[in-house]
């Protein structure tokens, strides 16, 4: 195990002990705790114009990745989820977009429950902290120009909540359940998005991560693909850097126009990266935001 702290060492045999624990007395059922956030993406497109979108419409939309509790999945991926239309205004003179509210309210556990949805797409769910990026709207001479229409492409994202607590059985689930290690890759990287940093300013103009790697690999961090498509990889600017032990924190910035034009509606998906020799080292970060 290359460069692990002791601390974050016995982490790592302290969750392996949990899990063979917890496969040893797997009970049958799992509590499913309100306000799990569940993340929606939309199947079909939708495009506000010519009354082609209604308040009420259905929206075909399916669960984007699994919902786990501890290691066991009590909602797949893929599973359908019943969206609809809250709300559509349409696009007005003097550059207005127009505006689409969609919200997610049922889906299906694994073992055949209909499981009640709170928000959704342009709307707050229980325990949510939502977050804009909202740019201005410049008035030309030429006013009667008008606006884009509300649109939203299929294979958009969003997040939902769950909005009561629920038993789930999950006898007849794989007994081979999903594991995730991903935030005990020791020698690794691991990355979050600070969207305390985001709120502080009313129009922000950078996204700010905080990186942890360890020390003895290069600190020269790229972001090369969002939403799981390769770009021409974009840098990031150090503006501090924490040594302890064998690792390194690093807060690092970059403008948000230099990926938002690359940004899908919804939620988007970005990887952080460094090269380690002919290695390429990467972890993926969740963006939720709305645009």
């Amino acid at each position: 195990m290359r460069n692990c702290s002791k601390s974050r060492y016995w982490v790592f045999v302290s969750t392996i002990v949990a899990i063979i624990f917890q496969t040893a007395t797997f009970a049958g059922e799992v509590r499913l705790p309100s306000d799990t956030r569940v993340y929606v993406e939309t199947i079909e497109g939708l495009v506000a114009k010519g009354g082609r979108v209604r308040q009420g419409d259905l929206v075909r939309s399916k669960v984007w990745r699994d919902v786990v509790v501890g290691s066991t999945v009590v909602i797949a991926a893929g599973t359908p989820v019943i969206a609809r239309v809250d709300d559509v205004s349409a696009r007005s003179i003097a550059g207005v977009k127009g505006k689409m509210t969609i919200g997610a309210y049922e889906t299906e556990s694994v073992d055949g429950q209909t499981i009640q949805l709170s928000g959704g797409y342009g709307k707050e769910g229980k325990g949510r902290m939502a977050l804009s990026i909202v740019g201005a709207v410049i008035f030309l001479p030429l006013i009667f120009i008008p606006g884009s229409p509300a649109e939203m492409p299929a294979g958009s994202v969003f997040d939902s909540y769950i909005d009561r607590s629920w038993q789930i059985s999950v006898e007849d689930a794989p007994k081979n359940r999903v594991v995730d290690l991903t935030a005990l890759s020791l020698d690794e990287i691991s990355a979050e998005l600070l969207y305390d940093k985001l709120q502080e300013e009313e129009k922000p103009k950078h996204f700010e991560f905080l990186v942890v790697i360890p020390d003895s690999v290069p600190h020269d961090l790229v972001i090369d693909r969002i939403n799981g498509q390769a770009i021409k990889a974009v840098k990031l600017k150090s503006i501090s850097e924490v040594a302890e032990d064998d690792e390194i924190t690093i807060n690092a910035t970059v403008k948000i126009k230099t990926l938002i034009k690359k940004f899908q509606k919804g939620i988007n998906t970005i990887e952080i990266s460094y090269w380690d020799g002919d290695d390429r080292v990467s972890t993926e970060v969740v963006v939720n935001i709305q645009i």
